[in-house]
Formats: C-alpha cells, sequence, structure tokens
C-alpha cells in the first residue's frame, strides 16, 4: 500500500491512529471506573470530550484516504459507540452523535485534492475490513470493564435491598409484639374505666372516664391497623369466593356505623375469584369505613361487584366531599389522613391485601362529587397463575 499510494496520507493514517489506541488504553486502564457513575455529568463531559478527539483524530485520516469512500469510513463512530459504553444515553452522547454526523456530512463535500487518488478494489475491501475487526477489538476491552463494573453495582444494590428488607421485617416483628403487648393492659385499663362509668360512686368522675374510654379506645384502633397492616406479609390462604356474599357481609358488619352517621349502605353484583375471604373482607371494612366517614349524613355508600375479563370487579362509591388532587395522590401513605382521629393505614392495609392477591386498587374523585374506589381482582390466585404458567413452560 505504501508504494501504490502517497507516504505522506499514510502516516496521516498512522499517526492518530496509534493516539487512538493509546487514548483507549488510558481510559481502559485508569478511567473507566471513574466514569461509571453517570449521575455525575462532570465526568460524563469528561469522556464526552475525550472521544471527542478521537473523532477529529479519525475524521483526518479518513478525510485524507477517500473521505466518504474511504475504507476507514466506519472507524469515524468509535468515539461514539465509546462514550455510549462508557456512560449511557446522556447528552452528551447525543451532542457527539450529532458531531459525527457533521463530520460524515462534511466529508461529503471534500474536493478531490484533499481525499486523495481511489485504491484498488481488493485493497479497499481488506482495508475496510481491518477498520470494523480494528473498532471491535478497540471497544471490546472497554465493553468488558464496564459490564463487570456494571455487575458490581447490580450485586451491591441487591445487598443493601435485601439488608434493608431484613432490617424492616425485623422492625415489623419488634412492632407486632409490642402492638400484642400492649393490647392486653389497654384492655385491662378500658374494663376498669368501664365499671367506673357503672358505678354511681363515681358520678362525679363520669365526664374525664368517657374521655379516658374514648382515648383508650382509639389506642387500640391504632394498634388493631398496625397489627392488621403488618399481617399482609403473611401468606394468603385462596379459594373460591363469591364476592356478592363476601360484601353484603362487610356491609352488615357496617351496618350499625353507617347508621349512626345516617348513610345507606347499598350491595349489588356477584363475581366468583381464588382468593382469601377474611382477607379481602378486612380490606373491604376499611375502605367501606372511609367511604361511610366521607359522606355527610343522607347520604349513601353503593359497593357493585361485576365479573371482568381477567376476574372481577369490585366499585365501591359514596357521595361525600370528594377529594381534591394533591389528597388523592397520598391517599394510602401510611399514617397521611384526613380525619382527626383516623392513622391512614386503612388504605394500606387494602392495598396490600389487593397487592398480595394479584389484584390492583386506584381511587378517582373530585371535590365535591364523591370518590370511586376500584378494586381489580384476578380470577385465579397468584399461586394459580405461577402453576400454571409453570406447567405451560
Amino acid at each position: 500500500l505504501a508504494t501504490a499510494y502517497p507516504p505522506w496520507r499514510v502516516a496521516v493514517v498512522a499517526l492518530p491512529a496509534l493516539r487512538q489506541v493509546a487514548v483507549f488504553s488510558m481510559l481502559r486502564r485508569r478511567n473507566v471506573r471513574m466514569c461509571l457513575n453517570v449521575d455525575d455529568d462532570q465526568k460524563a463531559w469528561f469522556v464526552a470530550c475525550v472521544n471527542s478527539t478521537l473523532l477529529l483524530t479519525t475524521a483526518l485520516g479518513v478525510a485524507v484516504t477517500g473521505g466518504i469512500h474511504s475504507p476507514l469510513l466506519f472507524t469515524i463512530a468509535a468515539g461514539y459507540f465509546a462514550t455510549v459504553l462508557i456512560i449511557g444515553e446522556r447528552r452528551q452522547t447525543r451532542l457527539l452523535l450529532g458531531a459525527t454526523g457533521v463530520a460524515v456530512l462534511a466529508l461529503a463535500f471534500l474536493p478531490d485534492a484533499w481525499t486523495g487518488p481511489g485504491m484498488a478494489p481488493p485493497v479497499h475491501a481488506l482495508l475496510t475490513a481491518l477498520s470494523v475487526l480494528g473498532v471491535g477489538a478497540s471497544l471490546a476491552p472497554v465493553h468488558a470493564v464496564v459490564q463487570r463494573r456494571r455487575d458490581e453495582l447490580a450485586r451491591a444494590r441487591e445487598e443493601m435491598a435485601s439488608e434493608a428488607l431484613a432490617r424492616a421485617q425485623s422492625l415489623e416483628r419488634v412492632g407486632s409484639k409490642v402492638a400484642h403487648e400492649l393490647k392486653n393492659p389497654l384492655t385491662a385499663v378500658k374494663a376498669l374505666v368501664q365499671l367506673g362509668l357503672r358505678s354511681p360512686a363515681e358520678a362525679a368522675s363520669h365526664p374525664r372516664l368517657e374521655v379516658v374510654e374514648k382515648e383508650v379506645g382509639r389506642v387500640q384502633d391504632i394498634l388493631q391497623n398496625y397489627l392488621s397492616f403488618a399481617r399482609p406479609l403473611q401468606e394468603v390462604r385462596p379459594r373460591p369466593v363469591e364476592l356478592g356474599p363476601l360484601v353484603s357481609d362487610t356491609l352488615v358488619v357496617l351496618s350499625a356505623r353507617a347508621d349512626g352517621a345516617r348513610v345507606r349502605l347499598f350491595a349489588e353484583g356477584n363475581a366468583t375469584v381464588e382468593a382469601d375471604p377474611r382477607r379481602l373482607k378486612e380490606a373491604f371494612l376499611n375502605l367501606v369505613v372511609n367511604a361511610i366517614e366521607a359522606t355527610p349524613p343522607g347520604g349513601e355508600v353503593a359497593v357493585e361487584v361485576r365479573p371482568a375479563e381477567e376476574g372481577a370487579e369490585i366499585v365501591i362509591r359514596d357521595t361525600g366531599r370528594g377529594m381534591p388532587a394533591e389528597t388523592l395522590r397520598r391517599i394510602g401513605t401510611p399514617f397521611f389522613t384526613t380525619r382527626e382521629e383516623g392513622t391512614g393505614l386503612g388504605v394500606v392495609l387494602a392495598r396490600s391485601v389487593i397487592a398480595q392477591h394479584g389484584g390492583s386498587l386506584r381511587y378517582e374523585s373530585e371535590p365535591g362529587k364523591g370518590t370511586q374506589v376500584w378494586v381489580g381482582l384476578p380470577r385465579a390466585s397468584a399461586r394459580e397463575r405461577h402453576a400454571a404458567s409453570a406447567a405451560g413452560r
């Protein structure tokens, strides 16, 4: 090639090629680890700038060996590919891609005096193959190092998540034990207060005892909600359940509460799913209680059960005050509540139970237009779906 092609053009190609290999080697040995933190914009700019110099040197080599027809044209994309490998898809990567496109466009308009004489077809084909293989050989070590570091980061994240889950489960067990231990003395205190309320001798203390009874009852409700909130982590025991009768039983349990609030309750429809009826009833109790609390006297709460393509759908509608968008976004956050005596755990419990069954829960509401709660449940339990999937494979 040296005898058939101007020596100075061969030299222009060789010198930048050596520099490119040196830069890749430097990145691989020293800077790849530093540049893996893709959240650090400054490091991403460093990688993009280094590879921009590779773009310039390769573009020069392409320009003097045929321009757009050069067998080395593919090497002009090496800087972009290296940047994608190291920092991923970012603004700096897109800028470098744009610069690569501009460079190719400029090569297409270079005069023949700059691009030099053409090469014989066998030589052209050989150099094209070598340039493609060379780019691949240059990028392979970078890709290997980057992939190894990303695997290490993924393993570290998994270990941190496992440790966090273990700590959360440990705290959950401690919290459940404390809640259980507090229930018995609270029950005793409440019983003594109720005895005092029934005693004529304590008539003067009745107003204060009523306050104590109310507050003890509120603490008991909080503990019960907490225990129910922790229970979804336990395994469910699914069996065929008719949702219509289950919803009706739920409304019967809450009828006295609804009568006290002067709210009418309605239920209609039916569907059958594989579920744990005890856990579902807890979820429905919490959702309907919230609907009753949000509905003014004279309003109504309706629960509709209907079959769906994938299982069943339960819709709980109330004629209450509704919720603004900000409240709607936060609904289901532990201890977030719009009621003075609420805990915010009811919706969390319901969402956890429904998620355990492989279902979904969402709210729709507007101020002054009431609220609708949509519950979707699959026809088969998660265990059965997994078994069916394994049998299909």
